[in-house]
């Protein structure tokens, strides 16, 4: 994992405003919800592992934890 100091060269970054976060994690949970409402034998595995990543990617970020 990069550090803030190694991509930015500072570690005085601001954090990204919990509004945009809660938006996007609100459109993902809505695209969680629509890829397993159908029955499990068609669930893309790949795509719902990718929404749940950006999940935690994007409540990592609302919550000032390091990504």
């Amino acid at each position: 994992m990069i550090s803030n100091m190694e991509l930015y060269g500072t570690n005085d970054v601001p954090r990204v405003p919990a509004a945009i976060c809660n938006e996007r994690l609100e459109l993902l949970e809505t695209r969680l919800e629509a890829l397993t409402s159908v029955h499990f034998m068609y669930h893309n595995n790949n795509l719902i592992n990718r929404v749940l990543k950006a999940k935690r990617h994007w409540t990592k970020l609302r919550d000032g934890e390091t990504v």
